[in-house]
């Protein structure tokens, strides 16, 4: 009766876990999912969320992405968008500021992009400039 007793509860023991676990991975709960506020990114977690390739469709052809590669010395390059170049980009008080040459007909310049990083996780990051809010993935 004993060894009954035992097997029925290390069994219950047994699913319990296993739901358990399950749950977390479909219901989302693992760390890869967790989104950190812009504002609240330590230096370490700047290395682990931010560096990297980030695209978003390109407005109107969707089949298409452009973005940025923020590199970890401190470059940046842009992802299939040849009048803007972004050259450096840095974090500072929960903001990413990109610095970036626009090249026109026969004229450039560079320029300072500045967004607020509203979240970010490892898969997406959310931007934010005045009304503009952006949307973009992390791309392997």
């Amino acid at each position: 009766m004993k060894k009954i007793l035992i097997r029925v509860i290390m069994f219950t023991v047994f699913i319990t876990v296993t739901i358990g676990l399950v749950g977390m991975y479909k219901f989302n709960v693992l760390q890869d999912d967790i989104y950190i506020e812009g504002s609240s990114l330590t230096i370490e977690e700047q290395n682990t969320y931010l560096l990297g390739s980030w695209i978003e469709p390109i407005p109107g052809n969707e089949k298409e992405f452009q973005g940025f590669i923020l590199n970890d010395d401190g470059t940046a390059e842009s992802i299939n968008m040849a009048t803007l170049q972004y050259q450096k980009w840095q974090f500072k008080d929960g903001k990413l500021i990109l610095t970036a040459k626009s090249i026109g007909n026969k004229t450039s310049s560079v320029g300072e992009e500045i967004y607020t990083i509203i979240s970010v996780n490892k898969k997406y990051l959310y931007l934010k400039n005045g009304d503009l809010q952006l949307v973009y993935k992390k791309s392997e």
